[in-house]
């Protein structure tokens, strides 16, 4: 059933209500992709440090990378405030490089989504799309994606062959 409202008490109670189960099981009904460990280990050999930015909730993205045992690949999860700062990815990107005294040539952002090749561009960060995930090369090549990656191995290959140049 779908019920549509503009009553802001029921879209903020829907949200509280989705909140509550997400934070106890919804969570943790995901799995890591296939490759995506190994990947991630021939990619913190090619960079100085990796981080997470993501549109879910900063507190929600910590516990999934911690669940999921990743966390030791990356220095710190950034996701979006309950309270709505850093929705947007773009601004998140901005963000991290200034929290963290990263260069904008020095990073990359690799994302399955247009949202992430936009953030990276408005940005003036260097864009990876890949082919895992959610987005279709399709949405990747219209955003304005630098590179596109079918496979975890062919991402960390790419990684790797940029480090040595």
């Amino acid at each position: 059933m779908l019920l549509e409202t503009s009553e802001v008490f029921r879209i903020e109670e829907a949200v509280r209500w989705y909140r509550q189960r997400f934070a106890a099981t919804g969570l943790f009904e995901n799995q890591v992709y296939a490759g995506v460990p190994a990947m991630l280990e021939h990619a913190q050999q090619a960079a100085t440090a990796m981080y997470v930015l993501t549109s879910k909730p900063a507190v929600y993205a910590e516990r999934i990378v911690q669940h999921f045992g990743l966390d030791h690949h990356f220095r710190q999860v950034y996701g979006a405030e309950l309270d709505g700062r850093r929705e947007d990815k773009a601004d998140l990107v901005a963000y991290v490089l200034a929290s963290e005294g990263v260069g904008a040539q020095a990073a990359v952002m690799i994302g399955d989504r247009a949202a992430d090749v936009r953030a990276a561009k408005a940005n003036g960060v260097r864009s990876i799309g890949v082919l895992w995930g959610y987005g279709s090369a399709h949405e990747l090549l219209d955003a304005g994606v630098d590179i596109l990656c079918k496979t975890p191995s062919e991402l960390a290959a790419h990684l790797a062959e940029t480090q040595s140049n």
